[in-house]
């Protein structure tokens, strides 16, 4: 074992503490990228080279991250379904239009290679997004780059938007957490359970990123069944962050600066357009859903599942709502894009 693959750890660890002090968004996720990555850079400066962190890492914390995203649903999910199709028929069109919006971005302005600039343009999360990356073999590099600095750019602008409007503090700065106030042993056994179980259950019948889709699908059934109540422990969460985190961080591995200040105004325009696209379809779904214009909004914002259900907590939302939209979107964007890169690459993802 090559003993420097630790090194990535701590540093990821002091960005993810360091983020969760000054109150940002997802601090362990977007902290562990952004604490590994600078290490990643400095360290690689001089041409040294450090290995590459193996891809389990990540694989097996997706599929807690899946587990505990699906225990947050409640019975309740299913009462909404009915009333909120049309708007949920409407994601469809929307993860057409941002990710064939922000391709010709990334495409025509930002000259990415075809392969990188279609997964780095999928309006998913960062872990899925990446997850189906890696599996086409495109270049974590610059789609994780690209999925950072969209999904802060939304995260954070999203809660400042609405602090601008009504003066109230929202998101992951009221301290808002995926996870509840107590737990026990049963809680913890159950989301491993359930990981492992969920994780070989999507594997099995071949689903899109299985190792997350696959826990998160079984936590969600279980969960809006009744036949499980969850309480998530806080440290699981900032813990399976913070891995996956690190681990994404350890991707900018050879990236040069002019990479990372291309990636970071191309990230800033695709960002930009997929909000405004947003805001667009929030408009016009008011006339037809029992929602107004600002929790559409929230909902269509193409930002973290988890963050933008904290966002819709802090504004007294109901989170199932946008959760309900953000798990659609993220199910769609991974079954429209692996469908569409086989069509139109011509490819079969790796195994």
């Amino acid at each position: 074992m090559d003993f420097r693959l630790l090194l990535y750890f701590p540093f990821g660890l002091i960005g993810g503490i360091f983020a969760f002090l000054i109150g940002a968004p997802m601090p362990f996720l977007l902290g562990g990228v952004f604490g590994a990555a600078c290490f990643v850079l400095y360290y690689e400066r001089n041409g040294n080279q450090l290995p590459k962190l193996s891809r389990w890492v990540r694989l097996v914390f997706m599929s807690i991250i899946g587990a505990l995203i699906g225990s947050r649903f409640s019975p309740e999910f299913l009462s909404l379904l009915p009333q909120f199709w049309i708007s949920g028929l409407a994601i469809v069109p929307f993860i057409l239009l941002a990710h064939g919006g922000s391709y010709a971005i990334l495409r025509g302005l930002g000259k990415y290679e075809k392969l990188d600039a279609y997964f780095a343009s999928l309006p998913g999360g960062i872990v899925d997004s990446t997850a189906l990356a890696e599996e086409a073999g495109a270049d974590l590099r610059v789609v994780t780059a690209q999925h950072f600095i969209r999904i802060i750019l939304v995260v954070v602008s999203v809660p400042l938007l609405f602090l601008f409007l009504h003066g109230d503090v929202v998101g992951s700065f009221a301290g808002e957490s995926l996870a509840t106030s107590g737990y026990a042993f049963k809680d913890v056994a159950l989301i491993f359970t359930i990981a492992l179980t969920g994780l070989l259950a999507g594997r099995f019948i071949k689903l899109p990123v299985s190792h997350m889709m696959g826990p998160l699908l079984f936590a969600l059934i279980l969960s809006v069944t009744g036949v499980v109540q969850i309480d998530v422990p806080v440290w699981m969460t900032h813990l399976a962050q913070l891995m996956i985190g690190t681990a994404l961080g350890a991707q900018f591995s050879g990236m040069s600066r002019r990479l990372l200040v291309k990636g970071l105004g191309m990230g800033l325009l695709a960002g930009s357009y997929m909000l405004f696209l947003g805001a667009g379809f929030a408009a016009v779904l008011t006339q037809f859903v029992p929602a107004d214009f600002e929790v559409l909004f929230v909902s269509f914002a193409a930002g973290g599942l988890a963050e933008m259900s904290l966002i819709a907590l802090s504004l007294n939302f109901n989170p199932v709502v946008v959760a309900l939209h953000h798990l659609f979107r993220i199910f769609m964007t991974i079954w429209i894009g692996m469908s569409l890169f086989k069509y139109f690459f011509k490819l079969v993802p790796k195994s």
